[in-house]
């Protein structure tokens, strides 16, 4: 047994021919590329390969794009510069031009030192000292002026404790003299405006508030000083161009803003006056002046229903028997006993009943005085008979005034009666 098999043998056939060996030491076969080939003609697809080793070609313009790119970033940093320096004296121009006062305003400053100079009496009681324009120095002058400046200093000082010991009129006449020594010293000055102030002493004060306002500037405590004394003093037109002016800088002071509005009711002007009391209670919802001058105007308009919430609101943080009388009053113009009673009651509960059994007399209640809750309210406070007696006067009262006089004098009203007489 054979466990070898016999070789397969490949099949029988011509032997390749081997070529003879060439002379050189390589030579080409059939279908072989050349040794040469990227020696020869191979120069242009060099030129397409691309290698991470190879350096990118810069473009020769690359410089030149460059230098523009710098020339425009410069420029554009000149122009911002430009551009803030003008914007700078541009608001710089804006904001002088803003600051210049307009022509109504300079108009209305006009307008306000002429009504300071009017309001200067003829003599105010002070010296105004006289100089020479041309003052020569020397050892006289220099004395006199020590003398003068140790009087006035010795009076202040006496002044300053007769003020504090509330002996007024004695300080007074020590402040006058420091003054003549030296007419300008602010120290007595301001020391004479306080007591002037304290004693309601408001003209005299006046022209003493404008002259420390020409030393000093626009101070404020100065500026309430003279709004007040023009105000108490009745200078009304000048107190509102005061007025409007302290406003311009502090429009939400409640002291200028109600000076203002005082102003505009003395002259008339009761819907500008509304309007400032109206401003004020936005401010202070519980002023009691900004309340009560609302319900004024409108009571006295005739609005009873729109004054009713300002009195409200002053019985309840102020309760005076005026409020409660108005309280009543606008209650029964409206028809409303009920409510006029009680408000009447209320007045009787806290200040007594003889200060609210004149009220009854008053023909404001004419509208209610018939009615069940009026009656049964003045039988109980003055009795069955004094309500009676009051409810003939007021018939006798209005059937006099249908009726004139004969000889065109005048009737003698019995409302003038004392109640206390009618209880008799």
């Amino acid at each position: 047994m054979k466990f070898f098999r016999k070789k397969d043998t490949p099949p029988a056939g011509p032997r390749p021919q081997i070529p003879a060996p060439d002379s050189g030491f390589y030579s080409q076969h059939a279908g072989e590329s050349p040794l040469d080939e990227y020696s020869n003609g191979t120069r242009g697809r060099q030129t397409h390969r691309t290698s991470r080793h190879s350096p990118a070609r810069i473009p020769e313009t690359s410089n030149r794009a460059g230098s523009w790119a710098i020339f425009l970033l410069l420029l554009r940093a000149v122009l911002i510069v430009v551009l803030l320096v003008g914007g700078f004296f541009a608001l710089k121009l804006a904001l002088d031009y803003a600051a210049k006062p307009s022509k109504k305003e300079l108009r209305r400053r006009e307008a306000t030192a002429a009504l300071m100079e009017k309001s200067l009496p003829p003599s105010s009681g002070l010296v105004k000292e006289q100089l020479p324009e041309e003052l020569t120095i020397s050892p006289e002058l220099i004395g006199q002026r020590l003398e003068q400046w140790s009087q006035t200093d010795r009076h202040f000082r006496s002044a300053e404790a007769l003020s504090r010991r509330g002996i007024d009129d004695e300080a007074m006449q020590e402040l006058g003299q420091a003054l003549r020594a030296s007419p300008n010293n602010r120290a007595a000055q301001q020391l004479l405006l306080n007591i002037y102030m304290r004693k309601g002493l408001y003209a005299e004060a006046v022209p003493l508030c404008i002259r420390l306002l020409d030393q000093d500037g626009w101070q404020q405590n100065l500026q309430m000083n003279l709004l007040q004394a023009l105000q108490e003093s009745g200078q009304t037109e000048a107190c509102l161009l005061l007025a409007d002016r302290i406003l311009l800088d502090q429009p939400n002071n409640v002291t200028v803003l109600t000076a203002a509005a005082d102003g505009r009711i003395a002259q008339g002007d009761k819907d500008a006056a509304l309007a400032l009391f109206e401003q004020i209670l936005v401010k202070d919802a519980k002023n009691a002046g900004a309340l009560e001058g609302c319900g004024r105007i409108y009571s006295e308009r005739g609005d009873y229903q729109k004054a009713v919430p300002y009195y409200l609101e002053l019985v309840r943080i102020d309760p005076k028997p005026v409020y409660y009388q108005t309280l009543a009053r606008c209650y029964s113009q409206q028809n409303q006993a009920g409510k006029a009673v009680i408000f009447m009651g209320q007045a009787a509960s806290l200040f007594g009943e003889t200060t609210v059994a004149p009220w009854l007399r008053d023909t404001v209640f004419d509208p209610v005085r018939e009615t069940v809750e009026f009656r049964s309210f003045a039988d109980r406070l003055v009795g069955v008979e004094t309500r009676k007696a009051i409810e003939a006067i007021n018939q006798r009262e209005a059937e006099k005034a249908e009726t004139p006089a004969p000889d065109g004098g005048k009737i003698e009203s019995p409302r003038q009666l004392d109640l206390k007489t009618l209880k008799k």
